[in-house]
């Protein structure tokens, strides 16, 4: 099953917001195993269940998990499906 793009996807989709901080993130260039790093404080519990909406939507799956990187702490998302 190949994922058809919308030509713009709608702002509630690109964009999330973790403690206040806006994320814009290119959904439709995350292939399948591609991960992003993303600068927070909140746990990976918090982001997955901010990523639900995305996941329905995308009709993906993503793996999330805390991680120290760049001396930053954060969370890691990967696209499983």
């Amino acid at each position: 099953m190949q994922f058809h793009k919308p030509q713009k996807l709608p702002d509630n989709i690109r964009v999330f917001k973790i403690f206040g901080a806006e994320y814009w993130m290119p959904w439709e260039e995350m292939r399948r195993g591609c991960s992003c790093f993303l600068p927070t404080t909140a746990t990976a519990r918090q982001v997955a269940d901010l990523l639900g909406p995305i996941e329905a939507y995308l009709g993906w799956h993503f793996a999330v998990a805390n991680r120290c990187e760049y001396g930053r702490y954060g969370v890691r998302i990967w696209r499983t499906v």
